[in-house]
């Protein structure tokens, strides 16, 4: 009930119970204040009213105290549950800022729970739960998840963040204009680099070709890079060739087998040069080498290169050419790429 209707209720009730008291007795009642020489002399029906409106005001100042705290005990429970909202926000973004403890017993100890929980985003579509920012929140989470590039700009998310770093990875894989941004730019890491380049690969081997040695390649991504380079005619280097092979850690069996990849689309000419080179230059592509020469039937000059290595280097290729000296001939795969 409002607090006007109380004024009112009590207005009409004094008014009332005055005309009542003073139908009963118009006479006055004098009263001596304690230690003073005041006198109070005021009708019956004013003294029968005093203690009705002492104690209207003692209600009031009651119901003011009440509504106070009732008042508090809400901003409470508000402010607490605002500062769980923060936290699952805070643990979903995997941020470690100092959180404020919530007041309240209750939200306290759902607080202490929430922070030993990893939090993650169900598949499918997320239910609403009203609280705007943390449904959009879930709902960022879960694209991103999916592949998908999301704007995170408002929860002002540090560099290093996951979420950061898995978004900028689905821009590369869904942008490659944003690829060759990546490789343009020594601001991004090397694991943005080797994803923005195997974007490229998928879409412009001609522009990957441009950054190939300027970035640092794993194995996998410059054996493809090359396997594409040998698919599409693209020549390359022999000193593009050897840093990449080199950088990457190319062994016997890797050159050998990149080997076999090259001879499709190359003239044995520029195979035989190109082996030679690498051959010259690091000691590992030495078998493959061996294996153009073999492949393309120069006997005497792989004999001529096996004299210049040590009697107990190179065993499988001497066994190999001392059985086509008998005239018997297997798969040169069998003894280099066993």
């Amino acid at each position: 009930m409002k607090f006007k209707y109380y004024l009112v209720a009590l207005f009409v009730f004094v008014v009332l119970l005055g005309l009542y008291v003073y139908t009963l007795s118009g006479y006055n009642y004098s009263y001596n204040v304690p230690f003073s020489s005041i006198v109070l002399d005021l009708p019956i029906a004013i003294w029968f009213i005093i203690p009705v409106v002492l104690f209207f005001i003692i209600v009031v100042f009651l119901e003011i105290g009440g509504s106070y705290r009732m008042w508090c005990k809400r901003r409470s429970y508000k402010n607490d549950f605002k500062l769980i909202l923060e936290q699952i926000e805070m643990q979903l973004l995997n941020k470690d800022s100092q959180l404020k403890q919530p007041k309240m017993n209750r939200y306290k100890a759902i607080s202490i729970i929430l922070q030993n929980l990893v939090f993650d985003v169900k598949e499918g579509i997320p239910l609403k739960s009203g609280e705007s920012r943390i449904d959009d929140l879930i709902t960022l989470i879960g694209d991103l998840r999916r592949g998908k590039y999301v704007n995170l700009k408002k929860f002002n998310l540090d560099s290093d963040s996951l979420l950061v770093t898995q978004n900028i990875f689905n821009e590369i894989r869904s942008d490659s204009k944003f690829a060759i941004e990546v490789l343009k730019k020594s601001s991004y890491k090397d694991d943005f680099k080797k994803e923005a380049f195997s974007k490229i690969l998928d879409t412009d081997i001609k522009e990957a070709k441009k950054f190939s040695t300027e970035i640092t390649l794993d194995k996998p991504l410059a054996t493809r890079f090359l396997n594409l380079c040998c698919d599409n005619n693209i020549d390359l280097q022999v000193d593009d060739i050897f840093h990449i092979c080199k950088n990457v850690g190319y062994t016997d069996k890797d050159y050998i087998m990149l080997a076999q990849k090259m001879k499709v689309n190359n003239e044995p000419s520029v195979l035989v040069g190109l082996f030679e080179n690498l051959a010259n230059k690091d000691d590992c592509a030495e078998a493959a080498y061996f294996y153009v020469l073999l492949e393309l039937e120069m006997i005497d000059e792989a004999k001529e290169r096996l004299s210049g290595h040590p009697q107990n280097e190179f065993p499988k290729i001497r066994a190999y050419m001392d059985l086509r000296a008998i005239d018997k001939k297997y798969p040169l795969e069998l003894f280099l790429l066993d």
